[in-house]
C-alpha cells in the first residue's frame, strides 16, 4: 500500500493526502481523505475527485505537475478544486523563485456553501526542484 503524501512539517503546518479509494469500483470517481494540521488546528475531510487518469489538467496530480512545469512563473492565481469543493488548492507564483500553495478543506458530507466549516493553510514551496519533487510524490500517490 502507498504511503500518504505530506507537505510541511509535523511541528508546523502540514497537509496530508491519503491514498485514493474507488468506492464504486468503476474508476470514474475516487475519494481522497485529506488533513490539515497547524498549531492549534486540525481539519479532516474526504474529497471526491474525478477519475485519476482523466485529462491531466483536471486532476490534482496534473494541476501540481503543471505548476512544476511552469517554474519560471505565471500571472495571477491558478486554482484546482475537487467535486463539491471539499478540497481546493490555489497557487500564486511569487516571482522570487517561490510558490504560495494554499490548501482549503471544507466540511465533509455538506454542500460547500457558506454554512459549512472551512480551514486553510498556505505553504511556501521553492518553484524549481522542491515543486518538481512535490509533483512527483503526489502523482505517485494519486495515479494508479
Amino acid at each position: 500500500m502507498k504511503e500518504p503524501f505530506a507537505l510541511g512539517r509535523a511541528d508546523a503546518a502540514r497537509w496530508t493526502v491519503h491514498p485514493p479509494q474507488d468506492p464504486y469500483g468503476d474508476g470514474y470517481v475516487y475519494t481522497v481523505a485529506t488533513e490539515l494540521h497547524t498549531p492549534g488546528m486540525t481539519a479532516v475531510t474526504v474529497a471526491e475527485v474525478d477519475g485519476l487518469v482523466a485529462g491531466s489538467g483536471s486532476t490534482l496530480a496534473g494541476f501540481v505537475e503543471s505548476l512544476a512545469a511552469d517554474w519560471t512563473g505565471w500571472d495571477g492565481v491558478r486554482t484546482w478544486q475537487s467535486m463539491e469543493r471539499h478540497l481546493v488548492v490555489d497557487a500564486r507564483h511569487r516571482r522570487r523563485g517561490y510558490v504560495s500553495l494554499g490548501v482549503t478543506l471544507r466540511e465533509p458530507g455538506q454542500d460547500a456553501d457558506d454554512t459549512a466549516w472551512s480551514a486553510r493553510a498556505v505553504f511556501v514551496v521553492e518553484a524549481g526542484e522542491e515543486m518538481t519533487r512535490l509533483a512527483a510524490e503526489l502523482s505517485h500517490l494519486l495515479r494508479p
